[in-house]
């Protein structure tokens, strides 16, 4: 199949239009026209790195549309549009091509999010590029965390660092399900629950905000440092994964640093704590409470209970 006769059966016709896209697929460069701010934010999935190779398409559009449209949420954006580069080997098979294209409008049509544009090129291994827009008219950044703020966390962590290993040491994904990892763990690392529009709605009421992709220790890290603050952390108010208070400190390890959790970690004054929470209940989105942020210079510094306490790891590091 040749490139242009790729995009037109699997990448046009879907659902999802705006009427600020008055140029998308089919010419060099699509044209977008809106009033308010654009936020753009771009990832890459490789093959073999960030999903195996014998992932389904499903799987890879999953692994590398989330992780992108995370970034959205972590600065409290409407999705607006993406685009899509997706480098293939020449013996692809259509099939897996398929359910690629339907998971990726599947997406689409979830978080109303237009497709419109991209690029298509071989390659010896899968390798997909998701570059994400969205608007918003005061986005959330990492450096207004202020002293006073609570440190909030949505959802559960470490799920997705749980399930790494029964994503990588199995051949086959229907041997998940006799592997004996939880079905959470594996549904929170292929189809992690993005809470774009939780962020969305408690955006006036948070300081500073990321989004959890490489270990909760170094993004809070990237709070502290671009504030200028310190944040002390309560380790005993993590939410972990179901099945992880039972494996001791590897289940805390695997919350602390594991990555791919994407989930919102933001800080807020302690007197929006009932909006926060009142936010939350209305969307079913869990929320936790797990620090405080101090007057310093960027240090992170962990507790249990009262006492202070060190933790030897480190969050994720690409390279």
């Amino acid at each position: 199949m040749r490139e242009f006769e790729l995009i037109e059966t699997y990448f046009t016709g879907w659902n999802v239009r705006s009427d600020n896209l008055k140029q998308g697929i089919g010419d060099d460069c699509l044209i977008w026209q809106s009033e308010k701010p654009l936020l753009v934010s771009v990832d890459t999935a490789v093959q073999a790195v960030h999903f195996p190779e014998n992932a389904t398409g499903e799987q890879v559009a999953a692994r590398a549309f989330l992780p992108a449209l995370s970034d959205l949420a972590a600065m409290a954006a409407k999705p607006e549009f993406f685009t899509l580069a997706l480098s293939l080997p020449a013996n692809t098979d259509t099939h897996w091509l398929a359910s690629f294209a339907r998971q990726m409008q599947s997406f689409a049509e979830q978080y109303d999010i237009v497709l419109a544009g991209g690029d298509t090129t071989r390659s010896s291994v899968v390798t997909v590029t998701v570059s994400v827009h969205g608007s918003c008219e005061h986005p959330v950044l990492r450096s207004k965390a202020e002293p006073g703020d609570d440190l909030w966390v949505s959802g559960v962590l470490g799920g997705a660092a749980a399930a790494v290993p029964f994503v990588t040491d199995f051949e086959t994904v229907t041997d998940f399900e006799t592997a004996g990892a939880e079905p959470d763990w594996l549904r929170a690392y292929w189809y992690p629950d993005i809470p774009i529009r939780f962020a969305q709605q408690v955006r006036p009421f948070i300081h500073s905000a990321i989004d959890l992709s490489d270990g909760l220790m170094g993004d809070v890290g990237h709070i502290a440092r671009a504030s200028g603050v310190d944040i002390e952390l309560q380790i005993d108010a993590l939410p972990l994964a179901k099945g992880l208070s039972e494996k001791g400190m590897a289940g805390i390890q695997l919350a602390v640093s594991g990555g791919d959790d994407y989930q919102l970690c933001f800080s807020a004054s302690a007197a929006k704590r009932g909006q926060i929470e009142k936010t939350a209940a209305q969307l079913s989105q869990k929320v936790s409470r797990i620090g405080q942020v101090k007057e310093g210079e960027g240090h992170l510094s962990w507790y249990d209970g009262n006492q202070l306490i060190h933790l030897p790891w480190q969050s994720y590091q690409h390279f």
